[in-house]
């Protein structure tokens, strides 16, 4: 009987414990609150992010290089937009096309944007299944020639300039038939060819009259007749074997974007109000 009562009154010296401490508790006010703003920063801050490495190169209006050496324009937009809605973050890196391509096959960089699609390169690459814009390869000319390119034979004729380790259309990506100018970049092409330097070059559409056209150069320069049927898709691609769960994030994010509207919207901006002011030679 001595013992049960022993047992009773610790348990109700314990009981008062409990519910003194939680009327302390319930009463208890923090003398440094965080306001609705901090609280919310402090929420965000604790989010996880996956650091992104993006090789490219300039090429506007997808890659527009700013005094400043970073990069603004479609695929800049692009990129936001997605992290907005994932936890990816994009660190994005200027290289020569064909060095950016070797960084991605070294497993360098994470992914590269802006890719046409080759079965060479899908060894090394894990392109996105979803390509959000679509160009076409065309040919350019100097006013002076007399002759224009009718069809694929009178390529034949002269010496092609084209950006090294790009993609255009088949059989000319493996034509060995053809004589070319290999340059670095777009940008190369089109001063070559203002300083008459070059007679004719490739290059895809989407790009080449939007740079003709804000530079003025179609008084120096005329798109040939000739323009192959293949279209030149434009991919998101990553690193094979790098990183297992990037190319689902970047699927589902470009769905997303797709279906929000929003891929529209950064389409507009760039291409709506822009009229092709180009035109093939006589």
């Amino acid at each position: 009987m001595q013992k049960r009562n022993m047992w009773l009154a610790i348990f109700s010296v314990v009981l008062s414990v409990f519910y003194i401490g939680s009327a302390v508790a319930e009463y208890y006010v923090d003398p440094n609150p965080l306001s609705s703003k901090e609280a919310l920063t402090s929420s965000n801050s604790a989010k996880s992010e996956t650091r992104i490495t993006v090789a490219t190169d300039e090429w506007p209006p997808f890659r527009i290089a700013t005094k400043s050496k970073t990069f603004e324009g479609f695929d800049i937009d692009l990129l936001q937009s997605i992290s907005e809605i994932t936890d990816l973050t994009f660190d994005v890196k200027r290289y020569p096309w064909a060095r950016a391509l070797k960084q991605l096959k070294q497993h360098k960089v994470d992914m590269m944007t802006g890719l046409a699609y080759t079965d060479k390169r899908a060894s090394y690459i894990n392109y996105i299944p979803f390509p959000y814009f679509v160009c076409k390869p065309a040919f350019y000319m100097q006013r002076s020639l007399h002759k224009d390119i009718l069809s694929y034979k009178d390529l034949y004729q002269y010496k092609i300039g084209y950006v090294l380790n790009s993609a255009y259309f088949e059989p000319f990506n493996s034509d060995s038939k053809i004589r070319r100018d290999p340059v670095s970049t777009e940008t190369q092409l089109l001063k070559m060819a203002q300083k008459g330097r070059l007679d004719v070059f490739i290059g895809t559409d989407c790009q080449v009259d939007y740079e003709i056209t804000r530079q003025g150069l179609w008084g120096k320069l005329v798109k040939a007749t000739y323009q192959p049927e293949k279209s030149v898709e434009l991919y998101l691609g990553v690193a094979k074997q790098k990183n297992p769960t990037l190319a689902m994030k970047l699927s589902r994010a470009l769905t997303e974007l797709d279906k929000s509207g929003k891929l529209e919207q950064i389409k507009n901006k760039y291409f709506a109000s822009y009229e092709v002011q180009h035109e093939t030679n006589p």
